[in-house]
């Protein structure tokens, strides 16, 4: 147990270097594989990123569509009201009798035009 080692002075340098360079070695391909890696997720980033932009874009029309449709059904009920009235009013105008029926859809198309939050002055 008591063998001695010897190195020179170039032995010595020599592995350092290549200790050296092992190390180099490995942290440019440890570097290229982290920069594939990212290559790799860059499209999917890209892409999570868009997809992102247009659910928003389709939330923001879900919204106009939802308003709209609402506007349309309180158009399609005033329209129904506003056509019973005439219906009304043409039956009177025919028969001359039809108080009743003219009184009902004066307060139907009351009623509606209260609900929708428009002045009405009954008299």
């Amino acid at each position: 147990m008591d063998t001695v080692i010897q190195f020179s002075v170039g032995q010595f340098i020599a592995v350092i270097l290549g200790i050296c360079g092992a190390i180099v070695t490995i942290s440019a391909a440890v570097t290229v594989l982290i920069k594939t890696a990212q290559k790799i997720k860059e499209p999917e980033k890209e892409q999570n990123e868009r997809i992102t932009a247009l659910e928003k874009k389709v939330e923001k029309h879900d919204r106009f569509f939802d308003n709209d449709n609402r506007r349309m059904i309180e158009y399609e009920k005033g329209s129904t009201v506003t056509q019973q009235a005439l219906l009304a009013l043409l039956s009177h105008a025919i028969n001359g009798n039809n108080d009743e029926e003219l009184k009902k859809a004066k307060s139907n198309l009351e009623q509606y035009l209260i609900g929708r939050g428009g002045n009405v002055n009954a008299t």
